[in-house]
């Protein structure tokens, strides 16, 4: 059950508004009235059907932990100020922090510089080092779980599920709890779970945080399970600088595993590598700013998140070494061009004029990814790379064409669903125009047409507040990978667009 907002809980945490939910429960913004100071309030939600001695024992054992995890003074580890029985059920609160979480920053961003990624990692390791040493496990480290603040300070949040080493209660109902793409292979095997689990979930995180996804991320419980136990991880997207450390901590066999000093050792080196050297070693984007850290945390970045499989739709800003190159010779976006080549005057009039020389100049020029699929690209328009994303912008910023690939098998029609979804709550006034399937070079596609007014604090650089846009998406699945190609202009411009629009988004082709 959700409580109510404006609901006082133990007569003095007030409820404003929901932030987030799991499997555990919900997270509420909320008010110490008391001290007059804004709080996160855990409402941890208790498993449905169980008996009244089950909800006795969790209830007893969230009190346990929280008291035991609020004994923690770490930097990155959120602070809990107190836990309280409300209706039969706990409640945790803790320090707000309205910061992103590496998931957030990640499925809007792209993926974190492998340098960057470090500096998370080692917090994180610190802050499990801390929990050990006074026998914490967290047992559900994962990039959701993880704040990123504007001054580059990681916190680990939700100890909900954590619990003291060798306590027995977790396991003793049979129930698992924790993420199943981040979980260590023991725990599933019922096996003893130690701090090596933790270590596991953090080279997940990390792997995440490259990627996008758990490397065990297979779209159904089961499967991924199944994945954790019996296959290793597909490094060839991971950036080599990182593989000794995630193949350190990613071994099955926990006594396998690299310790927390071993991987803070490796954490340390990518992070103060060189910074040519760990630019060779991302494959693509670079290190964003703290302002568009600042836009994310503002809720501002566009992000379409597919429950389940997390998938994301990136758009990123940030030019790259190797990104799409604008030609050096302009054409106009809506229509092939003409150019005519006229004789200097001559000082002594001819009779007879030089007749102008017309030659046609292509609109488009054809561009191949690095995963093996190509587009014919606008001609002038400036490119930028991210991880398998890929966007033009028209020089004066009213036109974008962007094409993103999904490391997922995923239906088209769930791609536009959780696509209109996310554009409702972030842009104004959105109007569909039509939502068809078409064929696509023989395979069943996707498309959305769809006018949108962009709101006060746009996400992206080329977004102009206030401005009308018109919009065409096409979703398509080809093998395990999705894709999604869209092309946005403003309003006033689409019809002298449709054209190159059409010839653009029908020559996306999927190599061999």
């Amino acid at each position: 059950m959700v409580s109510d907002s404006n609901r006082l809980i133990a007569g003095r945490y007030q409820l404003l508004r929901e932030l987030g939910r799991g499997g555990m429960g919900v997270v509420w913004e909320g008010q110490d009235t008391l001290l007059n100071r804004q709080v996160a309030i855990k409402e941890v939600l208790l498993p449905e059907g169980a008996s009244p001695g089950d909800q006795e024992r969790q209830l007893l054992r969230t009190a346990r932990e929280a008291r035991t995890a609020a004994k923690l003074n770490h930097p990155s580890v959120v602070a809990i100020y107190d836990v309280v029985e409300e209706n039969g059920r706990p409640w945790v609160v803790m320090e707000l922090l309205p910061h992103p979480s590496v998931e957030q920053v990640v499925l809007s961003s792209g993926a974190l510089p492998v340098r960057e990624a470090a500096d998370v990692g080692r917090q994180v390791l610190s802050a499990l080092k801390a929990a050990h040493e006074a026998g914490i496990l967290h047992r559900d480290v994962k990039p959701s779980n993880i704040l990123m603040t504007d001054d580059g300070r990681a916190v680990l949040t939700d100890f909900g599920i954590a619990t003291a080493e060798g306590d027995p209660s977790l396991t003793s109902t049979g129930m698992v709890t924790g993420s199943p793409s981040f979980l260590a292979p023991e725990r599933v095997r019922a096996t003893d779970a130690g701090p090596a689990s933790d270590l596991w979930s953090l080279g997940a995180t990390l792997y995440a945080c490259m990627v996008g996804r758990s490397p065990f991320e297979r779209g159904d419980p089961m499967a991924t399970l199944n994945a954790l136990l019996t296959e290793e991880p597909d490094y060839r997207r991971i950036p080599p600088i990182m593989h000794p450390v995630l193949r350190g901590l990613l071994r099955k066999e926990p006594e396998e595993r690299v310790d927390a000093e071993e991987a803070d050792r490796l954490l340390a080196a990518i992070a103060a590598a060189r910074p040519a050297h760990a630019d060779r070693d991302v494959p693509h984007g670079k290190p964003r700013g703290g302002k568009g850290r600042a836009l994310l945390a503002a809720g501002a970045a566009a992000v379409l998140v597919i429950a389940g499989g997390t998938v994301a739709y990136f758009r990123l800003a940030a030019p790259a070494e190797g990104s799409p190159r604008a030609a050096a010779r302009p054409a106009a976006a809506t229509a092939p061009l003409t150019t005519s080549a006229s004789p200097t005057p001559s000082a002594t009039p001819t009779p007879t004029p030089t007749p102008s020389v017309t030659r046609a100049v292509p609109a488009v020029r054809a561009w191949k990814s690095r995963d093996g699929w190509s587009i014919m690209r606008p001609i002038g328009w400036k490119g930028t790379l991210g991880d398998s994303y890929a966007e033009w912008t028209r020089r004066d910023g009213n036109a974008h064409l962007g094409v993103q690939a999904l490391y997922a098998t995923i239906d088209p029609n769930q791609v536009m669903r959780d696509s209109a979804e996310t554009l409702k709550q972030e842009a104004e006034k959105v109007a569909n125009r039509s939502r068809r399937t078409v064929t696509h070079q023989g395979v069943r596609a996707v498309e959305w047409e769809v006018s949108w007014t962009s709101g006060q604090t746009p996400g992206q650089p080329w977004i102009t507040p206030g401005t009308r846009y018109h919009e065409v998406r096409r979703a398509l699945a080809i093998g395990d990978t999705a894709y999604v190609l869209s092309w946005t202009v403003t309003e006033n411009q689409w019809r002298g667009s449709r054209a190159l629009m059409r010839q653009v988004i029908s020559s996306f082709t999927v190599g061999v």
